[in-house]
């Protein structure tokens, strides 16, 4: 650390950060100085990671608010690792105890998640899926595609999606030596993945792979970002603003999302 120390990139990375008026910074209330302040925290972080004086990044939950409000183009952390570190194929893994979810569409409302699915999306998160099962969990991963309507869309009859994206994305996988099932009803693959057939699931939107992950472990909840060139990890919750400094946060999840990423780096 001594001699890395003497790189001033590292020393400006590990001097107190302080941006704006500290004294503005108010607790449990989103502002523009608290983005910018997330924001360099971040950049240091990642600095720290690029020099090699740290082998992973964990994050505390950000308010997207503040992120806006710094007005760095970015709703939050995995959009601005993934612009930063040059990697457009950047995914968000929720994982609860053994539960895992890719998220293949995020913070984006659920009346336009069907306009951002496509072959190529789901081609793509079932390939960063698969390469990290076969890192860290198994040698041959058992991954699954949750449909995005109710019944996986009934072949037709209650939306058109799974017959217009998924089937094709599944063949061309298979055809790519990518073991994938589906598409599957979502209400049916948390509960057989609670029961050790699936590995990790893709689910089609945000919502629907966040909410049995909270329900089955959500002491557990760590988000981990896909396809960085470094494991970065971050509890699987947010700011909880209307406890701040009340002493009732629960220290579970960071503690969690420090434990894997000191497991998946090494």
């Amino acid at each position: 650390m001594a001699k890395a120390l003497r790189d001033p990139r590292v020393r400006h990375a590990c001097a107190p950060l302080i941006v704006g008026d500290p004294c503005r910074l108010r607790m449990g209330r989103p502002s523009r100085i608290a983005g910018l302040a997330a924001i360099e925290a971040l950049r240091r972080g990642l600095l720290l990671v690029e020099t090699g004086e740290a082998a992973a990044l964990v994050t505390a939950p950000v308010s997207k608010e503040s992120f806006h409000l710094a007005d760095h183009g970015f709703p939050g952390h995995t959009e601005w690792l993934a612009e930063k570190c040059q990697a457009p194929e950047a995914a968000m893994l929720m994982v609860a105890g053994h539960l895992r979810a890719l998220l293949m569409t995020r913070h984006v409302p659920i009346k336009d998640v069907a306009k951002h699915l496509s072959s190529k999306l789901i081609k793509q998160a079932a390939r960063l899926a698969n390469t990290f099962v076969k890192k860290h969990i198994r040698s041959r991963p058992r991954l699954v595609l949750c449909g995005l309507n109710p019944h996986a869309g009934d072949r037709g009859l209650i939306g058109q999606e799974e017959k217009q994206f998924f089937v094709p994305a599944i063949k061309a996988l298979r055809q790519m030596r990518v073991p994938i099932e589906g598409p599957v009803p979502a209400d049916t693959v948390f509960p057989h993945m609670a029961k050790d057939r699936y590995d990790l699931a893709l689910a089609a939107y945000h919502d629907q792979g966040m909410i049995p992950l909270k329900l089955f472990a959500p002491e557990r909840m760590v988000n981990i970002t896909l396809g960085l060139p470094f494991i970065r990890t971050s509890p699987g919750h947010g700011t909880a603003y209307d406890i701040a400094g009340k002493g009732k946060a629960d220290p579970r999840p960071m503690i969690e999302a420090i434990l894997l990423a000191a497991k998946y780096c090494r």
